[in-house]
């Protein structure tokens, strides 16, 4: 079992020298092409399926000096794909959040422990850290997460069941939560 830190991808590259040391790849599943990006420090970005491999290309947006390393997570394209299958999947990767803010730090490890199949809204999350009245920097701060599913904050939403804000769109979030047997009011 893969032990992978995780970066914002801006402090990875800005640690990787503009670059030099960032590996990608970018590999098919179910439903689609998945572009992953990492540093010597860990993974710093992924990105949700994509229809083609140009489209994850752009979505994942490399540095130029950047290589694309094949097979280098086969282990995260394993547990991906058994995800999209509609199989409860751990992501075992640990988080390194030295990218983030502490208030950030804090939603994304609160975030991780949603088990599969069940949410959280954003006011529980903020109870949760200790800022009791901070749901919608909750919100801000989900917004920002560069390693979706990893980082399940598609589980996260609206105290009154609705599933409040996605960066990958109000359709993609309500298609994870209904893969995990979860149905929404939208």
């Amino acid at each position: 079992m893969s032990r992978v830190a995780l970066k914002s991808h801006d402090t990875a590259v800005k640690k990787a020298g503009a670059g030099s040391n960032i590996r990608w790849d970018i590999f098919k599943i179910q439903p689609g092409w998945v572009g992953v990006m990492a540093s010597s420090e860990g993974i710093c970005r992924l990105t949700l399926p994509q229809p083609g491999q140009t489209e994850a290309l752009i979505e994942l947006n490399p540095p130029a000096e950047s290589i694309r390393t094949d097979n280098l997570f086969n282990s995260l394209a394993t547990k991906l794909e058994s995800y999209f299958k509609g199989n409860s999947t751990d992501f075992p990767f640990s988080l390194d959040l030295s990218g983030y803010t502490q208030f950030e730090s804090l939603v994304y490890k609160a975030c991780v422990r949603i088990p599969y199949g069940q949410t959280a809204s954003y006011g529980q999350i903020a109870r949760l850290i200790g800022y009791p009245k901070a749901a919608r920097a909750v919100g801000q701060a989900l917004h920002k997460n560069l390693v979706p599913l990893i980082i399940p904050c598609h589980r996260v939403i609206a105290a009154n069941g609705k599933t409040g804000g996605f960066n990958g769109g109000i359709n993609i979030k309500c298609w994870l939560l209904t893969l995990e047997a979860r149905k929404p009011s939208g």
